[in-house]
């Protein structure tokens, strides 16, 4: 294992529940009701209360790839408004355009498959 990875793991066991508790206490402060988001070519109504990761599973059946659930790895990142965030800590919002990036592969794919 290299070091970069030893400080990468050492990095989210040292963080990881902090940043989460974090999370969920800025995701309280955010008025419950019903926003419109899209995930790739799906667009559906979600709870407000619950980032970006929580809704492409629990409302859209969508399995994006994490694994601190904290922000920190970056393994979670897909396409908002051309720029790259991390859904697992992101909250939505009404409004919000995701593309994956497994969408956005896909996509390219396709484009040179096609040729």
């Amino acid at each position: 294992m290299s070091s970069t990875e030893t400080a990468n793991k050492m990095k989210i066991a040292l963080l990881k529940y902090p940043k989460r508790a974090a999370m969920q206490a800025q995701l309280k402060k955010i008025a419950p009701r019903q926003v419109k988001v899209q995930i790739n070519n799906e667009t559906k109504m979600v709870h407000s209360q619950q980032t970006v990761l929580e809704s492409s599973v629990k409302d859209f059946g969508m399995r994006i790839p994490h694994n601190c659930r904290a922000g920190i790895c970056g393994a979670c990142e897909a396409l908002y408004q051309g720029k790259r965030i991390k859904t697992c800590y992101v909250p939505v919002k009404d409004g919000m355009r995701i593309v994956t990036l497994d969408h956005e592969m896909n996509m390219l794919r396709q484009g040179t498959a096609d040729e």
